[in-house]
Protein backbone atom coordinates (compact mmCIF):
# COMPACT_ATOMS: atom_id res chain seq x y z
CA UNK A 1 0.00 0.00 0.00
CA UNK A 2 1.49 3.48 -0.67
CA UNK A 3 1.96 5.74 2.10
CA UNK A 4 -0.53 8.48 1.77
CA UNK A 5 -3.30 5.01 2.74
CA UNK A 6 -1.28 3.69 5.27
CA UNK A 7 -0.87 7.59 6.64
CA UNK A 8 -5.05 8.25 6.09
CA UNK A 9 -5.53 4.62 7.83
CA UNK A 10 -3.32 5.35 10.84
CA UNK A 11 -5.22 9.15 11.07
CA UNK A 12 -8.66 6.93 10.75
CA UNK A 13 -8.12 4.54 12.89
CA UNK A 14 -6.97 7.01 15.89
CA UNK A 15 -10.05 9.78 15.29
CA UNK A 16 -12.41 6.32 15.28
CA UNK A 17 -12.51 7.02 19.10
CA UNK A 18 -8.65 6.09 19.92
CA UNK A 19 -7.69 9.52 20.68
CA UNK A 20 -10.73 9.92 22.93
CA UNK A 21 -9.52 7.29 24.73
CA UNK A 22 -5.81 7.93 24.96
CA UNK A 23 -5.74 11.44 24.74
CA UNK A 24 -3.22 14.07 22.74
CA UNK A 25 -0.67 12.12 21.06
CA UNK A 26 -2.54 9.05 19.58
CA UNK A 27 -2.90 10.43 16.02
CA UNK A 28 0.63 10.95 15.37
CA UNK A 29 1.71 7.89 17.47
CA UNK A 30 -0.60 5.39 14.62
CA UNK A 31 0.27 7.57 12.06
CA UNK A 32 4.04 7.75 12.45
CA UNK A 33 3.80 3.99 13.64
CA UNK A 34 1.63 2.83 9.97
CA UNK A 35 4.31 4.03 8.15
CA UNK A 36 7.67 2.49 9.85
CA UNK A 37 8.32 -0.31 8.45
CA UNK A 38 8.88 1.13 5.15
CA UNK A 39 11.83 2.21 6.82
CA UNK A 40 13.40 -0.81 4.41
CA UNK A 41 13.14 1.85 1.66
CA UNK A 42 16.92 2.51 2.50
CA UNK A 43 17.86 -0.25 1.23
CA UNK A 44 17.90 1.95 -2.59
CA UNK A 45 20.90 3.67 -1.18
CA UNK A 46 22.95 0.39 -0.97
CA UNK A 47 21.68 -1.77 -4.06
CA UNK A 48 19.37 -0.90 -6.55
CA UNK A 49 17.96 -4.07 -6.70
CA UNK A 50 17.64 -4.75 -3.00
CA UNK A 51 15.72 -1.87 -2.91
CA UNK A 52 12.59 -4.49 -4.61
CA UNK A 53 14.52 -7.83 -3.45
CA UNK A 54 14.42 -6.85 0.55
CA UNK A 55 11.23 -5.02 0.70
CA UNK A 56 8.94 -5.72 2.94
CA UNK A 57 11.71 -8.28 4.32
CA UNK A 58 13.40 -7.40 7.60
CA UNK A 59 11.41 -4.37 9.12
CA UNK A 60 8.02 -6.25 7.94
CA UNK A 61 8.49 -9.21 9.78
CA UNK A 62 6.59 -10.39 12.46
CA UNK A 63 9.40 -10.75 14.65
CA UNK A 64 10.32 -6.79 14.09
CA UNK A 65 6.66 -5.82 15.36
CA UNK A 66 7.35 -5.32 19.12
CA UNK A 67 11.14 -4.21 17.72
CA UNK A 68 9.87 -1.11 16.43
CA UNK A 69 7.55 -0.65 18.67
CA UNK A 70 9.45 -0.56 21.63
CA UNK A 71 11.89 1.52 19.72
CA UNK A 72 9.21 3.97 18.54
CA UNK A 73 7.41 4.01 21.81
CA UNK A 74 10.78 5.08 23.70
CA UNK A 75 11.52 7.83 21.07
CA UNK A 76 7.90 9.29 22.20
CA UNK A 77 7.94 8.70 25.68
CA UNK A 78 11.85 11.09 25.60
CA UNK A 79 9.72 13.39 23.99
CA UNK A 80 6.76 13.42 26.09
CA UNK A 81 8.06 11.50 29.56
CA UNK A 82 4.27 12.23 31.02
CA UNK A 83 3.00 9.40 28.41
CA UNK A 84 2.63 5.67 29.59
CA UNK A 85 4.74 3.45 27.98
CA UNK A 86 2.46 0.54 27.70
CA UNK A 87 -0.08 2.94 25.70
CA UNK A 88 2.61 4.18 23.65
CA UNK A 89 4.04 0.85 22.91
CA UNK A 90 0.18 -0.92 22.46
CA UNK A 91 -0.42 2.18 20.02
CA UNK A 92 2.79 2.09 17.86
CA UNK A 93 2.01 -1.91 17.45
CA UNK A 94 -1.31 -1.27 16.45
CA UNK A 95 -0.09 1.00 13.80
CA UNK A 96 2.59 -1.37 12.77
CA UNK A 97 0.17 -4.47 12.59
CA UNK A 98 -2.34 -2.18 10.35
CA UNK A 99 0.46 -1.31 7.97
CA UNK A 100 1.49 -4.92 7.75
CA UNK A 101 -2.14 -5.90 7.02
CA UNK A 102 -2.63 -3.53 4.47
CA UNK A 103 0.84 -4.72 2.77
CA UNK A 104 -0.24 -8.46 2.80
CA UNK A 105 -3.53 -7.53 0.30
CA UNK A 106 -1.10 -5.90 -2.28
CA UNK A 107 0.21 -8.38 -4.61
CA UNK A 108 3.90 -7.39 -3.95
CA UNK A 109 3.87 -9.80 -0.91
CA UNK A 110 5.59 -8.97 3.01
CA UNK A 111 8.01 -12.15 4.04
CA UNK A 112 6.51 -12.00 7.14
CA UNK A 113 8.00 -15.07 8.84
CA UNK A 114 11.28 -13.68 8.11
CA UNK A 115 14.32 -14.76 9.07
CA UNK A 116 12.89 -18.32 9.51
CA UNK A 117 10.99 -18.05 5.81
CA UNK A 118 11.48 -16.10 2.59
CA UNK A 119 8.33 -17.32 1.41
CA UNK A 120 6.44 -13.84 0.70
CA UNK A 121 2.87 -14.60 1.99
CA UNK A 122 0.03 -12.17 0.26
CA UNK A 123 -3.73 -12.06 -0.66
CA UNK A 124 -3.33 -9.57 -4.06
CA UNK A 125 -6.68 -8.48 -3.72
CA UNK A 126 -6.05 -4.81 -3.73
CA UNK A 127 -3.70 -2.37 -5.83
CA UNK A 128 -0.82 -0.50 -4.54
CA UNK A 129 -2.37 2.78 -4.82
CA UNK A 130 -5.89 2.46 -3.95
CA UNK A 131 -8.15 6.09 -4.62
CA UNK A 132 -11.47 4.25 -3.02
CA UNK A 133 -9.24 4.13 0.41
CA UNK A 134 -8.09 7.48 0.14
CA UNK A 135 -11.69 8.61 -0.60
CA UNK A 136 -12.96 6.29 1.96
CA UNK A 137 -10.43 7.88 5.00
CA UNK A 138 -10.45 11.14 3.62
CA UNK A 139 -14.16 11.85 3.81
CA UNK A 140 -14.64 12.36 7.61
CA UNK A 141 -11.56 14.78 7.47
CA UNK A 142 -14.05 16.87 5.35
CA UNK A 143 -17.31 16.24 6.67
CA UNK A 144 -15.72 16.24 10.55
CA UNK A 145 -16.90 19.65 11.24
CA UNK A 146 -20.61 18.93 10.79
CA UNK A 147 -20.37 15.41 12.44
CA UNK A 148 -21.71 15.45 16.21
CA UNK A 149 -19.00 14.20 18.31
CA UNK A 150 -16.76 13.60 14.66
CA UNK A 151 -15.77 10.29 15.66
CA UNK A 152 -18.67 9.09 14.06
CA UNK A 153 -17.72 9.33 10.34
CA UNK A 154 -14.34 8.18 11.18
CA UNK A 155 -16.23 4.78 12.68
CA UNK A 156 -18.12 4.33 10.01
CA UNK A 157 -14.84 5.19 7.53
CA UNK A 158 -13.37 2.38 9.21
CA UNK A 159 -16.20 0.04 8.72
CA UNK A 160 -16.71 0.83 5.58
CA UNK A 161 -12.78 0.17 4.60
CA UNK A 162 -12.85 -3.33 6.32
CA UNK A 163 -15.85 -4.20 4.35
CA UNK A 164 -13.79 -3.10 1.13
CA UNK A 165 -10.92 -5.30 2.19
CA UNK A 166 -13.45 -7.79 2.53
CA UNK A 167 -15.46 -7.72 -1.09
CA UNK A 168 -11.54 -7.38 -2.51
CA UNK A 169 -10.84 -10.80 -1.19
CA UNK A 170 -13.59 -12.34 -2.49
CA UNK A 171 -13.43 -10.52 -5.76
CA UNK A 172 -9.48 -12.24 -6.22
CA UNK A 173 -11.07 -15.51 -4.83
CA UNK A 174 -13.50 -15.04 -7.73
CA UNK A 175 -11.38 -14.53 -10.27
CA UNK A 176 -8.66 -17.29 -9.45
CA UNK A 177 -11.57 -19.84 -10.05
CA UNK A 178 -12.89 -18.15 -13.39
CA UNK A 179 -9.04 -18.36 -14.62
CA UNK A 180 -9.06 -21.68 -13.23
CA UNK A 181 -12.04 -22.95 -15.16
CA UNK A 182 -10.27 -20.77 -18.01
CA UNK A 183 -6.87 -22.86 -18.14
CA UNK A 184 -7.71 -25.90 -16.00
CA UNK A 185 -4.44 -27.53 -18.06
CA UNK A 186 -2.09 -24.54 -15.98
CA UNK A 187 0.85 -25.80 -13.94
CA UNK A 188 0.71 -22.46 -12.37
CA UNK A 189 -2.25 -19.89 -11.52
CA UNK A 190 -1.10 -16.45 -10.33
CA UNK A 191 -4.09 -13.35 -10.16
CA UNK A 192 -3.15 -9.43 -9.85
CA UNK A 193 -5.48 -6.63 -8.67
CA UNK A 194 -5.71 -3.80 -11.36
CA UNK A 195 -6.39 -0.85 -10.44
CA UNK A 196 -9.76 1.37 -9.89
CA UNK A 197 -11.53 -1.44 -7.74
CA UNK A 198 -11.99 -5.00 -7.14
CA UNK A 199 -14.73 -6.07 -10.28
CA UNK A 200 -11.38 -6.82 -12.36
CA UNK A 201 -8.45 -9.11 -11.82
CA UNK A 202 -5.49 -9.78 -14.26
CA UNK A 203 -4.18 -14.00 -14.47
CA UNK A 204 -1.40 -15.29 -15.60
CA UNK A 205 -1.31 -19.42 -16.07
CA UNK A 206 1.45 -20.62 -16.92
CA UNK A 207 0.69 -23.34 -19.89
CA UNK A 208 4.46 -24.89 -21.07
CA UNK A 209 6.55 -22.33 -21.75
CA UNK A 210 4.19 -19.18 -22.04
CA UNK A 211 2.01 -17.40 -19.54
CA UNK A 212 -1.35 -16.72 -20.44
CA UNK A 213 -2.91 -13.21 -19.58
CA UNK A 214 -6.47 -12.98 -18.61
CA UNK A 215 -8.51 -10.18 -17.82
CA UNK A 216 -11.06 -11.52 -15.40
CA UNK A 217 -14.51 -9.42 -14.75
CA UNK A 218 -15.50 -10.46 -11.43
CA UNK A 219 -19.15 -9.07 -12.35
CA UNK A 220 -20.28 -10.41 -14.99
CA UNK A 221 -18.08 -13.82 -14.25
CA UNK A 222 -16.09 -13.30 -17.61
CA UNK A 223 -12.75 -14.35 -18.44
CA UNK A 224 -10.87 -12.41 -21.76
CA UNK A 225 -7.41 -14.07 -22.80
CA UNK A 226 -5.50 -11.09 -23.87
CA UNK A 227 -1.65 -12.30 -24.71
CA UNK A 228 0.73 -15.12 -24.32
CA UNK A 229 4.00 -14.40 -23.06
CA UNK A 230 6.31 -16.74 -23.80
CA UNK A 231 9.18 -17.23 -21.36
CA UNK A 232 12.69 -19.17 -22.63
CA UNK A 233 13.27 -20.13 -18.86
CA UNK A 234 13.91 -24.17 -20.39
CA UNK A 235 17.18 -22.86 -22.76
CA UNK A 236 20.83 -24.00 -21.41
CA UNK A 237 21.48 -20.54 -21.72
CA UNK A 238 18.95 -19.62 -19.04
CA UNK A 239 18.85 -22.77 -16.87
CA UNK A 240 22.49 -21.83 -16.39
CA UNK A 241 21.15 -18.17 -14.80
CA UNK A 242 18.29 -19.19 -12.99
CA UNK A 243 20.67 -21.76 -11.12
CA UNK A 244 22.95 -19.00 -9.77
CA UNK A 245 22.60 -17.11 -6.62
CA UNK A 246 21.21 -13.73 -8.24
CA UNK A 247 18.78 -16.32 -10.53
CA UNK A 248 17.31 -17.72 -7.25
CA UNK A 249 16.82 -14.87 -5.39
CA UNK A 250 14.70 -13.37 -8.53
CA UNK A 251 12.81 -16.83 -8.62
CA UNK A 252 12.31 -16.55 -4.80
CA UNK A 253 10.82 -12.78 -4.93
CA UNK A 254 8.99 -13.22 -8.30
CA UNK A 255 5.64 -14.38 -9.08
CA UNK A 256 5.41 -15.06 -12.46
CA UNK A 257 8.83 -14.48 -14.14
CA UNK A 258 9.23 -13.96 -18.09
CA UNK A 259 12.81 -14.97 -19.12
CA UNK A 260 14.10 -13.80 -22.50
CA UNK A 261 16.76 -14.93 -24.34
CA UNK A 262 18.28 -12.52 -26.96
CA UNK A 263 20.81 -13.63 -30.04
CA UNK A 264 23.38 -11.82 -28.57
CA UNK A 265 23.64 -13.99 -25.86
CA UNK A 266 21.65 -11.58 -23.71
CA UNK A 267 18.78 -12.33 -21.22
CA UNK A 268 16.30 -9.93 -19.28
CA UNK A 269 13.95 -11.47 -16.80
CA UNK A 270 10.76 -9.51 -15.48
CA UNK A 271 7.67 -10.17 -13.32
CA UNK A 272 4.11 -9.67 -15.10
CA UNK A 273 2.72 -9.04 -10.97
CA UNK A 274 3.82 -5.33 -11.85
CA UNK A 275 2.38 -5.53 -15.22
CA UNK A 276 -1.13 -3.70 -15.75
CA UNK A 277 -4.02 -4.17 -18.57
CA UNK A 278 -5.39 -0.95 -17.31
CA UNK A 279 -2.20 1.16 -17.00
CA UNK A 280 0.37 2.18 -19.47
CA UNK A 281 2.80 -0.67 -17.14
CA UNK A 282 4.61 -3.52 -18.98
CA UNK A 283 7.31 -5.17 -18.75
CA UNK A 284 8.74 -2.83 -15.82
CA UNK A 285 11.69 -3.73 -13.25
CA UNK A 286 13.63 -5.60 -16.03
CA UNK A 287 16.74 -7.61 -14.99
CA UNK A 288 19.43 -8.02 -17.66
CA UNK A 289 22.29 -10.64 -17.31
CA UNK A 290 24.99 -9.07 -20.08
CA UNK A 291 26.46 -11.73 -22.47
CA UNK A 292 29.04 -13.91 -20.95
CA UNK A 293 28.22 -12.85 -17.24
CA UNK A 294 25.80 -14.07 -14.50
CA UNK A 295 25.72 -10.64 -12.46
CA UNK A 296 22.39 -8.92 -13.51
CA UNK A 297 21.82 -5.38 -14.03
CA UNK A 298 18.68 -3.54 -12.42
CA UNK A 299 16.75 -1.29 -15.35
Amino acid sequence: MDNIAHTLIGIGVARAGLSKRFGPGTTLTLAVASNLPDIDVLWAFWDPMDRFLLRRTHSHALIALPLLAAVLAAALRWRRPERRWPVLFGLSALGIALHLLFDLVNSFGVVLLWPFSPQRFELASIFIIDLFIWGAMLAPMIAGRFLKPPERGYQAAVALLALYVLLCVAGHGRAEAQARAASPQAAALKVFPEPLGPHRFRAAARVGDEWRVSLCRVLGGTTELLEAVRTDEAAPRVAALRATPAGRRLERFMAAPVWTLHPDGRVDVFDLRFNSVIVARKGTFVVTFPPGGSEPEWK
